[in-house]
């Protein structure tokens, strides 16, 4: 289904490109309701689902321009706590604009805690950032964010080169120095990649693009967060979330790029212990 996706989002992208006038001028905010992009990736994403306000439960945060148009900040956090009758189980991140809108859908547990997920986007053109949840109960709520910002996808992929020794190496770094069982804990995990873009100004259009297309987190054996991205997100890839541990456990990620190539991650971590980049 995610391959499908790309495939149709990319068409759908390069179609629009025809009928719909680049906004890269603009200068007032336009309304996300009247967006011609928006309309055809729903369809393809959601078919006739009803799309309701997520301000009571998610938000989007960027900035509203952006000094680099390559590696942008973004922030999804949940305006509800994960509880088993009713949580936030999947979060699509859509730029509009991009060549493959679909820049990533993140997939959380209950052992997630409160949803809280960052990390960086690169953007061709001017665009409306989408954050779509879905909730247990299937309904589906958005919150969007106007950002402006040009460029990102189609500058040189030379700069993001990663030595071969380095390539998928890892690390994670906690916001806190220490965690404390059955209470929300946030992890950022780094991964060394430079994600190219097939629309970098020095591409080889002889190979594929090399970059992250999927991502496991676990602890103590069970599912944090998983998800499947794009080049959409910026080179060497960050994602900052939230977990739950409820014992002494083995954190867990597992990374796949597009040439098939596999990276893992572990940290054993306990309740009072130190932690790295607390």
């Amino acid at each position: 289904m995610r391959l499908r996706w790309i495939g149709l989002l990319w068409s759908c992208a390069c179609a629009l490109a025809f009928v719909a006038p680049v906004h890269a001028n603009e200068k007032a905010e336009p309304d996300p309701a009247q967006s011609t992009y928006w309309e055809p990736i729903r369809k393809i994403m959601f078919g006739d689902r009803d799309i309701l306000d997520g301000k009571d439960v998610l938000r989007v945060y960027l900035p509203l321009r952006a000094d680099d148009a390559s590696t942008v900040p973004v922030t999804v956090k949940a305006q509800i706590e994960q509880k088993p009758e009713y949580f936030l189980k999947t979060v699509y991140l859509v730029v509009e604009r991009n060549p493959s809108p679909a820049a990533g859908v993140f997939h959380f547990t209950m052992d997630s805690g409160r949803v809280q997920l960052e990390t960086r986007l690169r953007f061709e053109d001017f665009s409306f950032v989408r954050a779509i949840g879905e909730m247990s109960d299937g309904k589906l709520y958005m919150s969007s964010r106007w950002v402006k910002a040009a460029g990102g996808c189609s500058a040189p992929n030379a700069r993001n080169f990663v030595p071969p020794a380095l390539m998928g190496k890892m690390k994670f770094k906690f916001e806190d120095d220490t965690l404390k069982y059955d209470e929300p804990g946030v992890v950022q995990l780094m991964i060394r990649h430079p994600n190219e873009s097939p629309l970098a100004g020095d591409f080889d259009p002889s190979k594929a693009a090399r970059f992250v297309r999927s991502i496991s987190v676990s602890y103590a054996g069970k599912q944090v967060m998983t998800a499947e991205v794009d080049f959409s997100i910026s080179e060497n890839p960050s994602f900052r979330f939230s977990f739950v541990p409820h014992q002494a456990g083995e954190l867990r990620a597992e990374v796949e790029d597009t040439y098939d190539q596999r990276y893992t991650q572990t940290l054993t971590v306990s309740e009072g212990q130190k932690l790295p980049g607390g």
